[in-house]
């Protein structure tokens, strides 16, 4: 007996949108970068905490491009494109491996960057409320 859940989390239609979605957010993680790089420009004293904190913003930044990235990327492609913007991708980055990639294997790809740029934001945020508490 197939649980009604499954054909839901198999439509086409529910999560391309979905994903869409939470892909969007790239937006309120850049907003959590702001604070920690702010502190690192106007106030915090050179070292190598500084450092850390002014790399991890670096990284999270990265982080949220690449997920702003994949979401524009997303958007276009489709089941029946997927192929075509796999050929299309090689072009522009040179990477074998994009033009074998299924639409679930992309998406797949495009979640695990929003949890990496996720993890990088937890990190800055550990790092840099350290680094107020001893400075």
């Amino acid at each position: 007996m197939e649980n009604k859940c499954d054909s839901v989390t198999r439509d086409e239609d529910v999560v391309s949108p979905l994903l869409q979605q939470t892909l969007s957010s790239w937006r309120f993680l850049l907003f959590f970068i702001l604070a920690p790089l702010m502190w690192v420009v106007f106030i915090g004293e050179a070292g190598i905490v500084r450092a850390v904190i002014a790399l991890l913003c670096g990284l999270a930044g990265f982080g949220c491009w690449r997920v702003w990235l994949d979401a524009q990327y997303l958007a276009v492609i489709n089941q029946e494109n997927n192929e075509q913007a796999g050929v299309a991708l090689f072009f522009i980055w040179r990477r074998e491996r994009l033009q074998r990639l299924t639409l679930s294997e992309r998406r797949q790809g495009a979640l695990k960057q929003f949890r990496k740029a996720l993890g990088l934001i937890a990190l800055l945020w550990a790092v840099w409320l350290i680094a107020l508490l001893f400075y």
